[in-house]
């Protein structure tokens, strides 16, 4: 009888390990604002997600050593005919059940942001809250499985969009150009707001924000175009839109 109830014990005890152990899981996302590739290497294990943003889930908390890079026309590291160069090479401390974003802007200056998840499992969760159920569908999305959306726009594409943009002279005019523009292609949430400041009129502003909102290809970000509107009523009808 003690040996049984030591067995039991002993797998009751198991159990509890491998449970809190998968509730202590933490994720780690990195992303180029500028849309270049990128490649990530965690821990001596390569990741590529073949584009500019990459979602690392059902990573252990503690120390862990990063190093990011980036496509460039100088790098040095050359794969299948691409240079990249590091971007970013350092040890991470991450907390239990934790987000660790880092965003390399244009200029390669690196943010780092710590945030809580909300769900238990270690993953980024599109059903964690309304803001990430993408398809509206109460299912998991792309980002649950560790793969990027498609890409947004390449700079050099958007940098001509923008420039035909702000050339119209009427803000009617230079509305329509922009809603055709952020709503028939993939814009991330910094190309959406680079239009949003084309215009001066908050009305304008908000309804460039509404009309991108379903091709924004990094929609955990989308909640930054808030702060391109000055009013509260603005805010509140985007909310309403987007849900």
């Amino acid at each position: 009888m003690k040996t049984i109830f030591t067995l039991i014990t002993s797998m009751l005890l198991s159990i509890t390990l491998f449970a809190n152990n998968a509730r202590n899981k933490s994720t780690v996302m990195v992303k180029s604002v500028d849309n270049a590739d990128i490649r990530v290497v965690l821990d001596g294990k390569q990741f590529e997600p073949n584009g500019n943003a990459l979602v690392i889930s059902n990573v252990d908390a503690g120390r862990h050593q990063i190093k990011v890079y980036r496509q460039s026309r100088t790098g040095f590291l050359n794969i299948l005919g691409k240079k990249y160069e590091v971007v970013y090479n350092s040890d991470i401390q991450l907390k239990n059940r934790t987000q660790l974003m880092i965003t390399i802007d244009r200029g390669g200056f690196v943010n780092v942001t710590e945030s809580r998840l909300q769900n238990n499992d270690g993953r980024f969760n599109d059903r964690s809250s309304r803001d990430f159920d993408f398809a509206r569908d109460g299912k998991f999305g792309d980002y649950d499985n560790r793969y990027t959306s498609a890409p947004a726009m390449s700079a050099r594409d958007f940098d001509r969009v923008l420039d035909n943009i702000s050339r119209e002279w009427l803000e009617s005019n230079k509305l329509k150009s922009a809603v055709h523009v952020v709503s028939s292609n993939n814009l991330s949430t910094d190309q959406v707001k680079e239009v949003m400041r084309l215009f001066q009129f908050e009305a304008n502003k908000l309804e460039v924000a509404k009309q991108s909102y379903r091709n924004v290809v990094d929609k955990w970000n989308f909640r930054e175009v808030y702060t391109l509107l000055s009013f509260q009523a603005s805010k509140t009808e985007l909310d309403r839109y987007i849900r």
